[in-house]
């Protein structure tokens, strides 16, 4: 076949298409008529800024010899997928090619345009040449997203494994404090007994001296007997006073001991509780401001519980973010659905939807702390109207004996509720001033007075007519009333926490992220005994119980007994190096390694108050971690008091 001798250079100039466009051939006579009727169905293969190569795959033998002939012109009616119109054209054939393929056969044709729009020819020179330079810079974006996504693992797996790392040795830290703290405890205890029976010797030797000064002369026998007994009690006196010197010795090297770790393990402690910190913060979404209370029970994915939006949100301004702290109460002053002027239980932390249709005093009483947590921070008014119509909504609650039921829909009372709202109730009084919220919080106040307390037993009742056992209303008495209100109601604060200790501390062993397995000491979220499932630790009412120890602390310390005040700082220590050993690492891609603490130390078990641990070995809480922090830093969300030293706190210091 014929190939005119401009073909090859034609050919040198053409761009290889990725796609084709239909085009429709017609041949033109010299005097620029159309020549047979009959029309060609082609499709461009390659093009070039004067022409193109087109493909036809049908080629009658009277058309071929029209494109053999020289000069022969073509009408194409080129028809571009990016055009709304089809190109109309003039090309003269420069060369044919006859493709060697089984029949029907295929033919090459290559044209030169010798009319043509120069805006459409341009369009489809551009279409053609991005044809090929988008694949290419297709796959150099997919190679450098595979690179910067590589990048990013890396890093990504070398922030998780430092995190744990760091974890670890925090581990060792808390276990080498445990040891210290756990054999001070001891060693206090001991004292304990040692100075009862040191009092106990002291009024015997004192009865005795009384019995002899009594004794007539003539009952000499009586009064040797009496005699010896003196003298052994004296010397029984005197080997005590050794044993309690001994002992206090003892317990001012552990004391140095102690001081000397915290001291050496400063940095270490101060960069895991900034971790837990930023747990919490790396389950917030940006879209609702909420956190999602739990991580690894897929049953409570992106359940933000209201009360652990509270915590969070207190959280968040121990270190400062005032930003996350606002973004959580804006949801709730903005956009939250509401049942009247109350809030329900939960809400969903990505879209923001109400997950669970309860609504309860404590949470709302609780979202009403958070708001004046931060007015008392911020001072800018924001949330206080918020926190007023809480404390309304509480005010239109309350009976004629001042208690409140556990929410509209119910007619138990919960102590628990009754020592939130209180203290709500007074701290909004403090914030506006209003006598009714002061008269609404002495009204709760009564209601505690008449049920809340067993002076036999010297403990707390759960609610109203409801003698359970729930270890938070017993630390929450203390941390929401104070001591001082306590005695006023002749209420035993000492013996309150004496009783849960006695009723619900337990020890297990229990499996740490590393594989090992430690025991650890802390508070069960009932009586375990009547439970029947053996001792379970809950993290959150542990970390309340060492709030309320250093509550007592502080409060022994004003009153000038320093003793009886290092007791109780010596038993939180304790236990909040028990807690401590509760740290573990989050599974997450979200959390990276960081520590935070579990609801409990053992999962889907039950609480003994209508409700179960979450499911899975390692799912980090908010409310576990939040609270697990209030007990580290020594805050006290009940109380405006302590707010502003704790808020400026983020070391371990005791």
């Amino acid at each position: 076949m014929k190939i005119p001798l401009d073909a090859v250079n034609e050919k040198r100039q053409y761009v290889r298409m990725n796609t084709v466009f239909p085009v429709e051939l017609g041949v033109l006579r010299a005097a620029g008529e159309r020549g047979p009727a009959r029309l060609l169905q082609a499709f461009t293969r390659d093009v070039s800024a004067g022409g193109m190569c087109l493909e036809l795959k049908v080629l009658a033998w009277e058309i071929e010899k029209d494109f053999l002939a020289g000069d022969t012109l073509l009408s194409l009616t080129i028809n571009p997928i990016f055009a709304r119109r089809p190109v109309q054209a003039i090309a003269r054939i420069v060369w044919l090619k006859q493709q060697e393929t089984p029949p029907p056969f295929r033919y090459l044709v290559g044209v030169v345009y010798t009319q043509i729009d120069e805006k459409a020819k341009s369009r489809i020179i551009w279409y053609a040449k991005r044809q090929r330079w988008i694949p290419r810079l297709t796959a150099v974006v997919g190679v450098l997203l595979a690179a910067l996504a590589a990048l990013f693992f890396i890093q990504d797996q070398r922030h998780i494994s430092e995190n744990k790392a760091i974890i670890g040795r925090f581990h060792e830290s808390a276990e080498k404090e445990s040891v210290v703290s756990s054999k001070l405890v001891a060693l206090q205890k001991k004292e304990q007994a040692l100075s009862l029976e040191f009092d106990q010797s002291q009024d015997e030797i004192k009865k005795l001296n009384t019995t002899i000064a009594l004794l007539a002369v003539e009952n000499v026998q009586q009064k040797e007997t009496h005699e010896k007994e003196l003298a052994k009690s004296l010397e029984r006196q005197r080997k005590l006073d050794e044993e309690l010197t001994l002992l206090s010795r003892s317990k001012e090297t552990l004391r140095a001991t102690y001081q000397t770790l915290q001291k050496n393990e400063g940095a270490l402690t101060r960069t895991t509780l900034a971790q837990m910190a930023d747990w919490i913060k790396t389950h917030r979404n940006l879209h609702t401001g909420l956190v999602a209370s739990f991580e690894g029970d897929v049953g409570l994915d992106d359940w933000a519980f209201t009360y652990d939006q509270s915590l969070a949100c207190q959280v968040f301004l121990i270190f400062g973010d005032l930003k996350s702290a606002e973004g959580i109460l804006s949801f709730y002053a903005q956009r939250a659905e509401k049942s009247g002027s109350a809030y329900f239980n939960a809400y969903d932390a990505t879209d923001g939807r109400m997950t669970e249709g309860t609504v309860h005093v404590g949470p709302n009483a609780w979202l009403g702390i958070a708001a004046l947590q931060y007015e008392h921070r911020v001072k800018d008014g924001l949330f206080l109207p918020m926190a007023k119509a809480i404390g309304d909504w509480l005010l239109r609650m309350q009976d004629v004996e001042g208690g409140l039921k556990g929410g509209p829909s119910v007619v138990w009372y919960s102590t628990e509720h009754h020592l939130d709202a209180y203290a709500f109730l007074s701290m909004l009084y403090r914030e506006t001033g209003d006598p009714r919220y002061q008269t609404a919080a002495e009204g709760v106040l009564r209601w505690l007075k008449k049920y809340a307390y067993s002076a036999k037993d010297l403990r707390i009742n759960r609610g109203k007519g409801d003698a359970t056992i729930a270890t938070d209303t017993f630390s929450w008495s203390i941390a929401a009333l104070g001591p001082e209100t306590l005695k006023a109601l002749s209420f035993d604060p000492e013996a309150i926490m004496d009783y849960a200790e006695k009723q619900c501390a337990v020890e297990v062993r229990y499996k740490k992220p590393g594989g090992e397995t430690a025991a650890v000491r802390g508070f069960d979220f009932s009586k375990a005994r009547n439970l029947g499932r053996g001792g379970v630790i809950s993290t959150e009412w542990t970390a309340q119980g060492i709030v309320t120890y250093r509550i007592l602390s502080n409060y022994f310390n004003g009153l000038g007994k320093q003793a009886k005040a290092l007791d109780y700082r010596e038993k939180a220590n304790f236990y909040l190096n028990e807690l401590q050993k509760l740290i573990i690492t989050s599974p997450s891609r979200t959390g990276q390694g960081r520590g935070c603490l579990p609801y409990a130390s053992m999962d889907n078990v039950d609480t003994g108050h209508g409700w179960r641990t979450p499911k899975g070995s390692r799912t980090g809480s908010v409310s576990g971690t939040a609270y697990g922090i209030f007990a580290w830093v020594g805050y006290n969300p009940f109380s405006l008091e302590n707010s502003q030293e704790a808020l400026t706190k983020t070391n371990t210091s005791s």
